[in-house]
C-alpha cells in the first residue's frame, strides 16, 4: 500500500480579529499575499465595530530544522 505524505510548511500567516478584550484566530493561511487580501476583504465587508481591527502576522508553527517524521501527514486515498 502505497501512501503520499506531504510537509506542512513551518511558516503560517495568522489572520486575527482583536477586540478590547479578547484576540481570536480566524484563519491560518500559508501564502502572505493571500492572507492579505483576506484581511482587506474581511475588513471592507465584515463589518468591523469601534475597537476591533483585523490584523495579519507571520506565525511560526513548527521549527525549520525539524525533520522528525512525525511533521509529515498521510493523505488519505
Amino acid at each position: 500500500m502505497h501512501r503520499t505524505y506531504i510537509r506542512l510548511p513551518a511558516h503560517f500567516f495568522r489572520i486575527s480579529l482583536h477586540t478590547e478584550s479578547d484576540n481570536m484566530t480566524l484563519a491560518l493561511v500559508p501564502d502572505q499575499n493571500h492572507a492579505n487580501l483576506i484581511a482587506q476583504l474581511l475588513n471592507e465587508h465584515y463589518g468591523v465595530r469601534k475597537g476591533e481591527t483585523i490584523t495579519v502576522t507571520p506565525t511560526m508553527i513548527r521549527h525549520a530544522d525539524d525533520e522528525a517524521a512525525d511533521n509529515a501527514t498521510s493523505l488519505p486515498k
